[in-house]
């Protein structure tokens, strides 16, 4: 198996950790991380790869969390996070609908202290530990926004670029030739005339009369876990089980001390059974006696006595470990989803005197007979060893369609790079400008229209088509996708992983330049204003009002929607839009605009205009005396965002919600008011709440939603 940094791929059933553990802070070193990392094992998380689709990323971690729960410390953070936010309180009535019997007095945030340690671990937070609208919010305020990161583009390098043909021979070895198939074409594997027979010989081991299959019962009795349960089955197999050989990764609740220990409970026999042999988080063989002690293998007593042990070997390490053990011990061999032959066989070698003494017994869980049983013979009929092997190979054969794509791109990758680094060699040197080093990159950060929109089907004419001229035929990569019927690379991409190499950005010392503080502008109080209130005309000059969408042409809500085609009813005084002096070129000014608080509207006695007029807090103040005495304007203090007639009119019947959340059909008008809803007028915090939310999201309101 070849593997690069822009590629890794699954070694075994548990490729991904048991969901409630798939998380980051499983990896050492990645404590602050909390998205879910591809695992290589059991309790074994990959060094440095990430899944590269983002679509798996967010499904496996939410996953994660919906079965594994929120911790204290976590939903000490997220009420935090709550508690700061604009829609708190409406939030948390949606946390309150998913959570565990939550006692009526904290059925309000008001009733929520977090400075009391006891109230919080004892009553609130564990009616919250599931809720599936604790960890939503979790996730989508706290864990996504920081740790889901995409770069504009990406050099990749793969398993092709080792293997490349060199000045000097690259050699390597592999003790097996299932995987051969993901060799790079640079790469032969030279196969010893006189070894080739091994294959066949390992079979023939796993195929004599000591080998048995036991199934796993469907139901456990209740409050035993599946650990226990196949710990208990194996205690009662005869004859006696002495290894056990996790490569189907079936126990996922306890760390591999911990099944030690168990076992060692359960064993009756403490004569010839002192002791269990397995592998510590250091991928150190130990030995853990029945009085607890625990102590490396080589140098405990039970290193010339292993006919005194048990021995348990999880997945991660039913392939590399090496023991001497009596010829007369006998391994339960478990299964699991995706087992190839080359990895189940590399498991039952672990006994090394297998077939001279030494036997293994298949422990078949109910899942992996449904997927035995449609093979079978009869389906009804026991499943015997030649069933589990056909299995076993039919399972490395799906193995190697669903990782040949993922192959062919890195060769297709491989042959362009190496064609634009020959085009850049004249002359006996390398001449390569920034316009043609750009073409080695390639785009990491897609829309999801580019990601997910429908792709023409992959045409390939074969050499035995007529009209298939030489040029035309396919080359060595195509014909092997043919040969292994893997042309169908749709969720290839879900499968990928990488590994990113950040470490020259750490390196490098960074000067951050923060832009300078901006200047006040200066106060002006226009004399048209001022004849606006005393006398009822309204200013005819732009600079002295404009519409009210149009002061936000220079905010990024404009780079959305075209501010001049949106209604001019309601007019904004140039002070009102006017708040910083402007500084360098295309400056944009969402942080610095004014939220509503004065407006001007007609008194309907003698006033003859029908609009209303924002103006700024220092207007307000300086022309509140002539206010007071005008009979043409009324100055109102208001909170509320405005519904005038270039907006939506304050809808107050629920009947009419629904028919208005239908009529938002303009994108860029939608997008236009998202931007200015969040980002300018909320400082980015969500409004998927509240009703002017669900209606920008096209969600229509139904009367529930008016009470």
């Amino acid at each position: 198996m070849v593997q690069g940094p822009d590629q890794g791929r699954r070694e075994g059933p548990a490729a991904v950790q048991s969901l409630p553990e798939a998380v980051r802070p499983s990896r050492e070193g990645s404590a602050g991380e909390s998205l879910a990392v591809p695992y290589r094992a059991k309790d074994n998380p990959t060094a440095r790869s990430e899944f590269s689709h983002p679509e798996v990323i967010i499904t496996l971690t939410s996953l994660s969390y919906y079965y594994g729960g929120l911790t204290d410390d976590v939903l000490r953070l997220t009420f935090a996070h709550l508690m700061r936010s604009d829609q708190a309180d409406m939030e948390y009535q949606a946390w309150v609908a998913d959570s565990d019997r939550l006692p009526p007095a904290f059925r309000q945030l008001a009733g929520i202290n977090l400075d009391d340690e006891r109230q919080c671990t004892e009553h609130v937070f564990p009616c919250f530990r599931y809720a599936k609208g604790a960890v939503d919010y979790f996730l989508a305020h706290v864990v996504f926004p920081k740790e889901l990161k995409e770069f504009p583009h990406k050099l990749s390098a793969s398993g092709w670029d080792i293997g490349e043909e060199k000045p000097r021979p690259t050699t390597g070895f592999s003790g097996t030739n299932d995987s051969r198939a993901f060799l790079p074409l640079t790469v032969s594997q030279l196969n010893d005339e006189g070894q080739k027979h091994t294959n066949a010989l390992v079979l023939e081991c796993l195929l004599q009369d000591e080998t048995s299959v036991a199934l796993m019962p469907k139901c456990k009795p209740t409050g035993q876990t599946d650990a226990e349960a196949l710990l208990d089955m194996v205690t009662h197999l005869q004859p006696p089980i002495r290894v056990i050989l996790d490569v189907g990764a079936q126990i996922l609740e306890l760390d591999n001390l911990g099944v030690a220990k168990r076992w060692l409970e359960i064993t009756g026999d403490h004569e010839s059974t002192q002791a269990v042999i397995f592998c510590d988080e250091n991928d150190q063989l130990c030995v853990v006696d029945r009085r607890g002690r625990v102590e490396s293998f080589q140098t405990s007593p039970f290193a010339g006595q292993t006919d005194v042990c048990l021995v348990f070997l999880d997945e991660a390490h039913t392939r590399g470990t090496d023991l001497k053990l009596p010829a007369s011990y006998r391994a339960v061999v478990t299964l699991g989803a995706s087992l190839t032959k080359d990895i189940l066989v590399q498991a039952c070698m672990r006994m090394r005197k297998l077939g001279q003494g030494q036997s293994v017994t298949f422990c078949v869980p109910d899942e992996i007979q449904q997927k035995i049983r449609p093979r079978h013979r009869e389906n009804e009929a026991a499943i015997a060893v030649i069933d589990i092997l056909k299995w076993a190979i039919s399972e490395t054969f799906a193995d190697l369609r669903r990782g040949i794509w993922l192959w062919a791109n890195q060769g297709r990758r491989h042959r362009e790079h190496k064609t634009m680094w020959k085009n850049a060699q004249r002359g006996g040197s390398t001449k390569l400008d920034t316009k043609h080093a750009e073409r080695f990159l390639e785009e990491e950060a897609q829309t999801l229209e580019t990601r997910y929109k429908p792709k023409p089907p992959i045409e390939v004419k074969t050499e035995e088509d007529s009209t298939v001229s030489p040029k035309t035929r396919p080359d060595a990569i195509t014909e092997r996708l043919l040969e292994l019927d893997g042309l169908d690379g749709d969720s290839a991409a879900f499968q990928e992983e990488q590994e990113r190499e950040l470490s020259p950005e750490i390196e490098q010392e960074k000067e951050i330049q923060r832009p300078r503080p901006a200047e006040p502008a200066e106060h002006i109080l226009h004399p048209e204003i001022r004849r606006f209130v005393t006398q009822g005309i309204l200013p005819e000059d732009p600079k002295v009002c404009i519409a009210a969408f149009k002061a936000l042409s220079d905010t990024t809500a404009a780079w959305h929607f075209d501010v001049g085609k949106l209604p001019g009813g309601l007019l904004v005084t140039s002070d009102f839009v006017r708040t910083i002096n402007p500084f360098g070129r295309d400056h944009v000014l969402d942080l610095f605009q004014r939220s509503i608080q004065w407006i001007l509207t007609p008194a309907s006695r003698t006033a003859n205009f029908e609009t209303a007029m924002e103006i700024s807090p220092y207007e307000a103040q300086k022309l509140l005396p002539d206010i007071k005495t005008s009979d043409f304007v009324s100055l109102h203090l208001t909170r509320q965002f405005l519904r005038l007639s270039s907006g939506v009119d304050g809808d107050k019947s629920s009947d009419q919600g629904v028919s208005d959340a239908s009529d938002v059909g303009n994108d860029a008008l939608v997008q236009f008011m998202k931007v200015l809803m969040t980002k300018i007028r909320r400082n980015c915090e969500s409004i998927d709440k509240t009703h002017i939310g669900r209606i920008l999201d096209h969600r229509a309101l139904r009367p529930l939603d008016f009470q």
